[in-house]
């Protein structure tokens, strides 16, 4: 299994944490400004695997499809931090967005609709369940996290938009094991094929296929 959207920046410790946890790999996703330097450990790495990708974070959603775009070629994983619900729209409709993660953040609603489900099902971008924002939160704010995370469960459920379940740990201390994600997925009212597939390498597996001189459409490699 596979903790995808992590922003834990040292490379080494996230492997060493991710290992010990029982996971077969991690994706380590990092704002633009700090994605060579991930690039670069990665070049210094071997064993475990690890995904270098990107999150996305932008105030005018218009930029959004012009960066994801210029970022496709290089990164195995493209994530945006979702909460506005303009963001969110845009996110969605983007074929080169992987995941938008915790589109209700900040808000008091789930940050999808009906529209914005079927938009990600289309475009094959994932809505991503952070495990790491209930841990920090308290009270009334978890109550109210919760439910906007299963008000968006249901959604995705209901027409079949791809997701994503991660830790979205900052630190290593933030890890969860894969029984733990397995047991927020089924809290969520997903069911156990579902929470594998959302916990599997399929995203980035295809991307880095893509990313290779051998592709060339989907169906099409080069021998």
């Amino acid at each position: 299994m596979y903790d995808l959207c992590t922003r834990i920046q040292d490379m080494k410790i996230a492997s060493r944490f991710a290992g010990r946890l029982g996971f077969r790999g991690i994706g380590i996703i990092a704002p633009l400004k700090d994605f060579e330097k991930i690039i670069t450990q990665m070049k210094k790495s071997r064993g475990f695997e690890v995904f270098p990708g990107i999150e996305l974070e932008v105030k005018n959603p218009r930029d959004l499809r012009k960066l994801a775009r210029g970022m496709r070629k290089r990164a195995e994983l493209i994530a945006v931090r979702g909460g506005n619900l303009e963001i969110n729209r845009e996110a969605l409709s983007i074929p080169e967005v992987d995941v938008l993660l915790s589109p209700w953040s900040g808000r008091r609603d789930p940050g999808i609709n009906h529209i914005l489900a079927k938009l990600g099902k289309d475009n094959n971008t994932a809505v991503g369940f952070e495990f790491r924002e209930l841990l920090y939160s308290y009270g009334n704010r978890r109550a109210g996290v919760f439910s906007s995370m299963l008000r968006a469960a249901k959604l995705v459920k209901k027409y079949k938009t791809p997701f994503v379940i991660t830790s979205g740990a900052l630190s290593e201390w933030d890890l969860r094991s894969p029984s733990e994600l397995i047991s927020f997925g089924r809290l969520l009212g997903f069911q156990d094929r579902e929470i594998k597939k959302a916990l599997s390498d399929s995203i980035p597996k295809e991307n880095r296929k893509r990313l290779s001189k051998k592709w060339i459409m989907p169906g099409v490699e080069l021998e």
